[in-house]
């Protein structure tokens, strides 16, 4: 649950917007509303949601004791401070303490028409003077300058000729409304990609990251070991160091081969080979590789004749059978062709359990 701060000095339209936007679902609250003006039209629109907060912070403790605005946010466990309409200058120490977790939103497309001084009317005022064919909306990080930030997400609207600062502004008003729920979105999963791969300390060494398949596994309880489940050693590598090594593409082959036939020999490892029978006669000496059996014809059969969609499950195992066994991939290709197998009884059953129940049903109806 990632929980948002929305600070605010106008009418609040925009923060109830954001509010309703994320309202409905289960992953983003927004549990505190900061305002800095004691008649700010914010504190009576959210005051008819009792899940939010509403705290009047005065201009002097934003200017002599920002630690308490900060101690607040930390105390509400604050993960992203969204500005909707704030006009005062954050102060530096705040800026420090959530740096990469301010956002703001500007009325123009930043770099044009921003800075001190350039908020509200004062921005589409501007834009019209210039003559400026477009306009739009900005969202952006806050930093320690005004309207410096690294900016996350733009949006444009046309000027129209004869067009008014108050006509400008309610289009802006109608692409804020939109833009900034997604860059508020966007904001958060950087937050979440930063958490799960955290900058380097020097000095330091992160705890490695689980693979998806440990993942998965200590959410089941079960136990893995992926040395027990594909017992193949580094031959995949092995082979592409070789590749790498070999200048003369003949010699490589010929290198290859020899690895083929001989199950020893480094760079493909005996116990991630599979051995099958040769021709009666033939001396243990010379067993070879042979591909396992791709299963393709039933795969097709069950497909046309069963089920739909696991025959074309299996109909794809089937074919990774020869790319894996030609790719040097013999314990895959093997896998592959157990699975197809599987493929190929499930799309049998299913197959007959639904001719079952198709023919009785055509009889009653």
């Amino acid at each position: 649950m990632k929980k948002i701060a929305i600070f605010a000095s106008g009418n609040g339209s925009n923060a109830e917007n954001i509010y309703q936007f994320f309202s409905n679902g289960n992953r983003v609250r927004v549990p505190l509303v900061i305002y800095d003006r004691i008649n700010a039209g914010v504190a009576d629109r959210m005051a008819k949601y009792p899940d939010v907060k509403t705290v009047y912070i005065p201009k002097s403790t934003w200017q002599e004791n920002p630690q308490e605005i900060i101690d607040l946010l930390r105390h509400e466990e604050i993960d992203l401070i969204v500005m909707a309409g704030f006009l005062r200058f954050a102060p530096k120490e705040l800026t420090e303490a959530f740096a990469g977790r301010m956002l703001n939103i500007h009325p123009s497309l930043i770099p044009a028409h921003c800075g001190p001084g350039m908020y509200g009317d004062k921005v589409h005022q501007a834009v019209i003077a210039a003559g400026d064919a477009k306009s739009g909306v900005t969202v952006h990080y806050v930093s320690d300058i005004i309207d410096g930030g690294e900016i996350l997400m733009q949006e444009e609207v046309e000027v129209a000729e004869g067009e008014t600062a108050e006509s400008l502004a309610q289009k802006i008003h109608e692409v804020e409304y939109s833009l900034y729920p997604r860059a508020i979105v966007a904001a958060l999963a950087r937050l979440d990609s930063q958490e799960l791969n955290p900058p380097a300390i020097p000095g330091v060494t992160p705890p490695p990251t689980p693979s998806p398949a440990e993942e998965w596994a200590e959410t089941l309880g079960v136990s893995y070991n992926p040395e027990k489940i594909c017992q193949t050693d580094n031959s995949a590598e092995n082979l592409q160091n070789t590749l790498e090594s070999n200048q003369n593409p003949e010699q490589f082959q010929s290198q290859l081969q020899s690895q083929l036939q001989n199950p020893q020999q480094p760079g493909i490892p005996a116990g991630s080979r599979t051995h099958y029978p040769t021709e009666p006669g033939q001396s243990s000496g010379q067993l070879e590789e042979k591909m396992p059996s791709t299963y393709l014809v039933w795969s097709v059969v069950m497909t046309l004749l069963c089920c739909l969609p696991a025959g074309v499950v299996a109909i794809i195992y089937s074919c990774q059978v020869s790319s894996k066994f030609y790719a040097g991939d013999f314990a895959g290709a093997m896998r592959a062709s157990e699975r197809a197998q599987i493929w190929i009884i499930i799309s049998f059953v299913l197959g007959v359990m639904v001719n079952t129940l198709y023919f009785p049903l055509m009889m009653l109806f």
